[in-house]
């Protein structure tokens, strides 16, 4: 088994990694300001095709006054409970899903995402109509084009 060293001059734009800036976004949604029901899906935040969601939340900046137990889900298109799974939406943070393998959550969470194709992040009403005010957030990270056809910048020895 060999080891290869990275060689050449790190300090110049010539030979650094390609990289975009890493981004969080944020939306709030305000269940109070429109009739809401069991079932429905408000599409928060538009997710661009080759983009890696590091982590997604959900900050509940009024809690339910509905009075029917109403929960959320946080997630996109392929999973509805990605990032947060039927959450009752009292004030503060709501509890995120762990990564895959954590001993907490079990082996099925999910935590991130990798959009291939664009997608949205959304809100998913499960148990009944809520007039909670809800910030949503994550942190997204541009991935398009990066590699596609780049060179090699530096030398291995």
């Amino acid at each position: 088994m060999a080891t290869f060293t990275v060689t050449g001059n790190a300090s110049t734009a010539a030979s650094l990694p390609i990289g975009k800036p890493i981004r969080m976004v944020s939306q709030i949604v305000d269940y109070s300001q429109f009739t809401n029901a069991s079932g429905d899906v408000v599409q928060v935040i538009e997710v661009p095709a080759n983009t890696l969601c590091l982590y997604a939340g959900l900050d509940v900046l009024t809690a339910d006054g509905a009075g029917n137990s109403g929960t959320l889900s946080l997630g996109d298109g392929a999973d509805v409970d990605r990032y947060v799974s039927a959450s009752t939406p009292t004030a503060g943070m709501e509890t995120t899903r762990a990564r895959a393998g954590d001993s907490s959550i079990g082996t099925t969470s999910v935590g991130y995402g990798v959009y291939a194709a664009a997608d949205t992040i959304d809100l998913v009403i499960a148990t009944g109509a809520i007039d909670a005010k809800v910030r949503v957030f994550c942190v997204l990270a541009d991935f398009d084009g990066e590699g596609d056809s780049e060179t090699q910048k530096v030398s291995f020895a």
